[in-house]
């Protein structure tokens, strides 16, 4: 997948988060897998290419919302992005924008199963 950004701070803290974000994934779940729920119904979502695969979740549904309901999108981005790392920790923030990128990721699946 091509890059969604070419503003090196965006894409440097995007690609912090997804690494964190994939060592998270794995340590809380045994592997690179989490679950989403599609109209209640547990899917297992294995992440493949690694931080890569996990990048690719993060462009599509964190920074293309950015993109699609911000004006200055690229320094919102910046902006939330660096709250959710502490260095190369997540922070609760971090955590939350992932929790809620997993619950429209099951949204999607969901209204494409209708």
């Amino acid at each position: 997948m091509k890059l969604i950004t070419k503003n090196f701070r965006l894409n440097a803290l995007a690609n912090t988060y997804s690494a964190a974000l994939y060592e998270h994934i794995r340590q809380e779940n045994g592997a690179p897998v989490f679950t989403i729920n599609a109209n209640q119904s547990p899917i297992q979502v294995n992440i493949v290419g690694g931080v890569a695969g996990l990048r690719d979740l993060v462009d599509e549904f964190y920074l293309n919302a950015l993109k699609k309901n911000y004006q200055g999108w690229e320094a919102a981005g910046i902006a939330l992005m660096s709250k959710c790392l502490n260095g190369t920790s997540l922070t609760e923030t971090g955590l939350e924008i992932w929790q809620s990128m997993v619950d429209d990721m099951g949204n999607s699946v969901g209204e494409a199963q209708r």
